[in-house]
């Protein structure tokens, strides 16, 4: 079995001299924010950690979700770098700080590291290009779906169960789908209506991953969209 970037991650560089358990982890801690110095990179070993910007008006738009095998902080890849956005614990976490130093000297040793980090972002910028299209051509709900099937099939993998609780609140939600708070939350009540998943305060409980999947009609839109976003590259 092909090993992966968590698998490194856990099995050997976590136990580097200098990297650090990141502490206190419980919601709302702040890990970094916008314009902080970018000298380390952060790898979730469990709960969730949202990833962010505030605007001049002040409002939040959420970038993604980082859960557990996952890591971010990727601005300290650079030297002399400063962080482009922040980085909040939404579900209690235990998280470690990898200082640049020991990436570089754990990567000397591991020459297959860095390829697994170039195929990490470019992942990353396939699900940025998909949020996009999303954004121009999905309705609230779809975007809600498509957001919570892909992170209840993250912590699937990370070997969780099929019951997930996703601690996030409606604003939060809004912001990371890009939709308005209202147009969410009826979504949200419509999906909770149809049994899809349970709301509750600043959490919303997904009683089964089969609830998730798409209808037909859905899985239609997307192969067309594909087809469409496929024929238009050169």
């Amino acid at each position: 079995m092909a090993t992966t970037l968590a698998d490194l991650f856990r099995g050997e560089m976590l136990q580097f001299d200098g990297v650090s358990r990141f502490s206190p982890s419980r919601r709302f801690t702040a890990i970094f924010r916008q314009s902080d110095p970018a000298d380390s990179i952060f790898f979730v070993s469990a709960g969730l950690v949202k990833l962010f910007n505030r605007g001049h008006d002040n409002k939040e738009v959420t970038l993604r979700i980082a859960a557990p095998g996952e890591w971010f902080g990727e601005d300290a890849l650079t030297e002399n770098a400063t962080r482009g956005s922040s980085a909040e614990v939404v579900q209690e976490a235990v998280i470690f700080t990898i200082p640049r130093t020991v990436l570089s000297a754990f990567a000397a040793k591991r020459p297959e590291f860095w390829p697994l980090v170039v195929n990490s972002l470019a992942e990353r910028l396939r699900s940025a290009e998909e949020k996009v299209q999303l954004l121009c051509t999905a309705d609230v709900e779809t975007r809600i779906l498509h957001f919570v099937r892909s992170l209840a099939s993250r912590l699937k993998d990370d070997g969780q169960s099929s019951h997930f609780s996703i601690p996030l609140s409606q604003s939060e939600l809004a912001s990371l789908i890009g939709g308005t708070r209202e147009a969410s939350s009826t979504a949200l009540n419509m999906l909770a209506r149809k049994g899809v998943l349970d709301l509750r305060r600043r959490l919303m409980v997904i009683p089964s991953l089969e609830a998730l999947e798409p209808s037909p009609a859905e899985e239609a839109a997307e192969a067309l969209s594909a087809s469409a976003q496929a024929g238009s590259r050169p």
